[in-house]
């Protein structure tokens, strides 16, 4: 009888791992808020064809992306699905989020004047490992002036599918852990967290 239960319970772990690893292998969707925008294109995206990587990227734009003075300005996620061990290590990091700001720039910014600080943190998705970046840039659409960025990026290497899925909630606005600490838009950002959470 203690054998049976065992059995089934091993079982069960197989069933759900599998199930697991299934879910990760199949193409993720970023869910797309009433009235925000959508961009869904292949990886590398066409402002940054440098870049190694293959693969797709979706981005959402709030309604106030374009607004200085909007609490949403410049706050946005990205999703990555790669194929590979992509953008592993803080080179290969440094280089894609340099590398796809310097082409959003469009020649107003140098790409050597671009600032990263990144720093690894713990991770409260599970699978996922976390990191958060400083990036000291440059807003090319309607300031036209320098712009600092908070970038919350996760990031999952799957074997089975071998597909990397990376997940980047970027906005001006610093990033918090605690609830309490953050602000309407991180709120808002941190529900996109639900894609790589299934």
């Amino acid at each position: 009888m203690l054998v049976c239960k065992r059995f089934q319970l091993l079982v069960a772990v197989i069933l759900v791992s599998a199930a697991s690893s299934a879910m990760h292998a199949a193409d993720l969707k970023l869910p797309v808020p009433e009235s925000w925008r959508t961009e869904d294109t292949t990886y590398p995206p066409p402002w940054a064809r440098d870049l190694p990587w293959k693969g797709t990227i979706q981005l959402r734009f709030p309604p106030g992306f374009f607004k200085a003075d909007d609490d949403f300005f410049w706050s946005y996620p990205i999703l990555y699905q790669l194929q590979g061990d992509a953008i592993k290590g803080v080179n290969a990091l440094n280089r894609a989020l340099s590398s796809y700001d310097a082409g959003l720039y469009g020649g107003q910014f140098e790409k050597a004047k671009i600032r990263l600080e990144i720093m690894k943190v713990k991770s409260n998705v599970r699978g996922y490992s976390r990191q958060h970046v400083t990036l000291k840039g440059f807003d090319p659409f309607v300031t036209k002036k320098p712009l600092t960025t908070y970038l919350d990026i996760y990031r999952r290497y799957d074997k089975e599918s071998d597909k990397t899925v990376v997940l980047i909630l970027r906005s001006p606005h610093p990033i918090a852990d605690q609830d309490a600490d953050k602000d309407a838009v991180r709120k808002q950002l941190d529900e996109f967290l639900g894609v790589i959470r299934k």
